[in-house]
């Protein structure tokens, strides 16, 4: 196709979509975007079209992308999604707070800390209860004298079976 037939296809296709999306101006030129913008390979025919050669992602703002990329994948699919991560990266990472990052983990793991030093506490105390009751066991049996007491460890004097 030549240049001309290329606009017109573009053309044709932007207004098939106004025309499916009648009454819903939004609808249509949310439709468009998906089609066109967020889809590299036609933004790229697109751009060589009008002489425009720069990053559609440069351009968003970077506490949009994450919506932007949904659309992306949930309509163009993994490898346009790829395409527009590796594009915008660097404007994701930009988003990122670490300051705010650090405090939330730390914020985390001192909840965490105090937790388990709550349950090290019941167990302390569940080892202290069954220390008391052994030390009353091992009171009554010395003053029993040892009668009536029982060995579970020892075998049986009964010859096995082969």
């Amino acid at each position: 196709l030549d240049t001309h037939e290329e606009i017109k296809t573009h053309i044709h296709v932007a207004t098939m979509i106004n025309r499916n999306n009648g009454s819903d101006p939004e609808a249509a030129g949310r439709q468009k975007v998906i089609q066109t913008q967020l889809n590299s390979k036609t933004r790229a025919v697109l751009c060589r079209l009008q002489g425009i050669d720069r990053s559609l992602y440069s351009e968003i703002d970077p506490l949009h992308l994450p919506e932007v990329l949904s659309l992306i994948g949930r309509h163009h699919g993994c490898e346009e999604l790829y395409l527009a991560l590796s594009s915008s990266v660097m404007a994701l990472f930009a988003t990122v707070n670490m300051k705010k990052c650090i405090q939330q983990e730390r914020a985390y793991h001192t909840i965490r800390a105090v937790e388990y030093r709550a349950i090290a506490a019941e167990h302390a105390a569940k080892v202290q209860q069954l220390d008391a009751k052994l030390a009353a066991m091992e009171e009554e049996e010395a003053a029993a004298g040892n009668e009536g007491d029982i060995d579970f460890n020892h075998r049986s004097n009964k010859r096995r079976r082969k």
